[in-house]
């Protein structure tokens, strides 16, 4: 049989030869084989639907623009990320819920908004931005190119801008809609209004003796883990968590300047000032790159504050250290002064074309009475020109720069004033290397001698640290808000309980940083054993006890409140109480227990002991003073709406529309593997 024949015959056999060799080819032919099975473009998933890291990323770089349009230049890019991929996960919630609810925007409704006689706010706001005057306009460039005279290639770049427009303008609707039925159903109905109304209809005046728990020691109460297990698993969903925690302590170490640094530092400066001194203008620190000269040239009022407050010093002395702040010295020299007008009052108009300077009866735009600073920066490029104009007569600003379709008149000129020359001379004290080392050093030290979580939170204080405590999820991209603590958080969710961190430093060597998990968190919720948790949980244990040891002790003890108070070693008092308030004075917040003994008690009649939070309490009601207004719908219903209302959810509404829905965050295992 020949070897053609033989292959015929095992077709299965050959192709599956042949895709096994295919795949190995491929696996050694790329650099990371793992990314063939694996969704290496999801950055987060929300109950299941994936938001993408392209359009995450693109997202974030949008939103870096905008706060650098806004003035934002010192921008911490883990801060800016978290943000923006949190607004991504509510989006996709708000359209899961709107999509389960099956809300639609008609046809009718887009057009409406885009090309409607009164456009949605939106769109006029977008059109703003585009420089375009109106959406019908936008969309005849578009759809319309050739009656329009727009060539092909830039009519598909205003298609993409209409399919944008338009597909915000969907989704904004869609979220309204959303919105106006969540508020519609969180509105207050008059019964609601009448409950608000009749919660503060009364206040009874109580007299009432009340024994703190504080008496009692916490020794004597002593709470069992199956008793802080019972009441665990009763509150299990106060502590429920959407993905998974980790536990960490850490320290960090700001990189700032020893004190040696800032005594070479001093040392510097004060040969800057008499080198400032011997020799002309700034020639004393030319060739010293640490000292930053800025040249300055204004008339007193017009000097910063910190040149304006030393000039009596500037004058007398030349050169002078006019501050030390924040590691930062500023030195200043008088350079000289001169005398020129400074203040000149100006008529500035703006011609249409072809129209003459001195002929200025047809003008664009004009500016009567315009006081202008001489010695401003901005004045730079017209100065000499408006200072020899003749006063009086328009003339069209031939210098460089000049805004060609600008005339000026002078209309007055103050007297001349004295103008300053000064150099402004900056030095930042920076740590040395050597301070640099001893840091890392140290950290290092620590570390390597507290290998444990335990050890590195017992002795942190002893070799000069603070050990704080922070959560870190895998959404995020920093410990506890930190700029640029990213790595430290990266590292806490791959760490495993009790492991100790090595020294990580921030992109602008500001400062050091280490870490030790305390605890790693992988279920549904805060485990009891969380020491936050079981300290709640074990004080409110201990105070029901405690709570039911005073009932019980002082139970029968008296048939008034004076009596009370005399076994319980108190002084009775009085105050109002409000059913419908949140804090009683004397008490504190949330007694409801007070608030409903005291709503259902008659005038005169003794109540207690009760519990309450923190102690047990005797009274009676001294007297009920009714409301004095009737009942008003209107202003009972916001009340309502206010405390239990759309204005109470509104803030909540993210956390209402996630529920049980998972959120799967491989933000920074995302970042990680890049």
């Amino acid at each position: 049989m020949s070897t053609l024949e033989s292959i015929r015959q095992r077709p299965v056999l050959i192709i599956s030869i042949l895709g096994v060799a295919l795949l190995l080819f491929i696996l050694t032919a790329v650099d990371r084989p793992q990314e063939l099975f694996s969704d290496n473009h999801t950055v987060v998933k929300v109950d299941g639907q994936k938001i993408d890291y392209m359009e995450y990323q693109r997202r974030v770089e949008e939103q870096q623009e905008q706060l650098r349009q806004q003035g934002y230049t010192n921008l911490d890019a883990a801060q800016v990320q978290q943000y923006t991929l949190q607004q991504m996960v509510n989006e996709a919630l708000m359209n899961q819920e709107i999509e389960r609810l099956g809300l639609k925007v008609t046809d009718k409704e887009l057009t409406s908004a885009l090309l409607g006689d009164t456009p949605h706010p939106y769109v006029g706001q977008m059109l703003r931005q585009m420089g375009v005057p109106s959406a019908q306009m936008l969309y005849d460039y578009a759809y319309n190119p050739s009656k329009n005279g727009v060539d092909a290639q830039q009519a598909q770049q205003l298609q993409g801008m209409w399919k944008a427009l338009e597909q915000d303008t969907e989704k904004l609707l869609l979220q309204q809609k959303f919105m106006s039925m969540f508020t519609g159903a969180l509105t207050a109905n008059k019964l609601d209004a009448k409950a608000v109304y009749e919660d503060n209809a009364s206040t009874s005046t109580i007299a009432y003796a009340k024994a703190d728990f504080s008496q009692l020691k916490d020794d004597d109460f002593p709470v069992s883990d199956s008793e802080i297990s019972s009441l665990y698993n009763q509150e299990k969903n106060r502590y429920r968590i959407t993905e998974p925690q980790t536990v960490i302590s850490y320290v960090t170490v700001d990189i700032a300047p020893s004190e040696a640094d800032r005594l070479a530092a001093e040392k510097e400066v004060e040969g800057a000032v008499a080198a400032l001194k011997a020799q002309e203008g700034t020639e004393g620190i030319a060739a010293d790159s640490k000292f930053y000269v800025n040249r300055v040239s204004a008339t007193a009022s017009k000097l910063a504050s910190n040149l304006k407050n030393n000039l009596e010093k500037i004058q007398a002395d030349t050169v002078s250290v006019i501050s030390t702040y924040d590691n930062r010295y500023t030195i200043a020299k008088l350079l000289g002064t001169t005398t020129a007008v400074d203040s000149v009052l100006l008529d500035i108009a703006y011609l249409n074309e072809g129209v003459k300077a001195d002929s200025i009866a047809a003008v664009a735009q004009k500016n009567d009475s315009v006081w202008a600073s001489m010695t401003d920066p901005s004045m730079t490029i017209l100065r000499d020109e408006i200072s020899q104009a003749e006063t009086g007569r328009f003339f069209a600003p031939k210098s460089a720069g000049a805004n060609p379709n600008m005339a000026i008149k002078v209309r007055s000129k103050k007297a001349p004033v004295t103008v300053y020359d000064i150099a402004e001379v900056t030095y930042d004290v920076l740590p040395s290397n050597a301070t640099v080392s001893k840091l890392n050093d140290d950290l290092r030290k620590f570390l390597a001698e507290n290998t444990t979580t335990k050890a590195f939170e017992e002795n942190a204080t002893k070799a000069g640290y603070s050990a704080l405590t922070a959560v870190v999820t895998p959404s995020s991209l920093s410990v506890n808000g930190l700029p640029e603590s990213r790595n430290a958080a990266k590292w806490a969710i791959g760490a495993k309980k009790d492991e100790v961190s090595g020294v990580f430093k921030d992109d602008k060597d500001s400062r050091l940083m280490a870490a030790a998990v305390k605890d790693v968190y992988t279920g549904d919720y805060v485990p009891a054993t969380n020491p936050e948790v079981r300290a709640y949980l074990t004080n409110k244990i201990r105070n029901q006890k405690k709570a039911e040891s005073l009932v019980a002790k002082y139970q029968g003890k008296g048939k008034s409140v004076a009596e009370y108070a005399a076994a319980m070693g108190v002084k009775a008092d009085t105050t109002q109480v409000t059913f419908g308030q949140g804090y009683v004075r004397g008490f504190g917040m949330n007694e409801g227990a007070l608030q409903a003994n005291v709503a259902v008690a008659k005038q005169g009649e003794v109540r207690g002991p009760v519990a309450l939070n923190n102690s047990v309490v005797v009274f009676d009601v001294v007297s009920v003073a009714e409301q004095g207004r009737a009942f008003d719908y209107a202003n009972d219903a916001m009340v309502f709406n206010q405390r239990e209302g759309v204005q109470t959810f509104q803030n909540q509404l993210f956390n209402v529309l996630l529920g049980n829905k998972k959120v799967e965050n491989r933000v920074q295992k995302f970042y990680s593997e890049r």
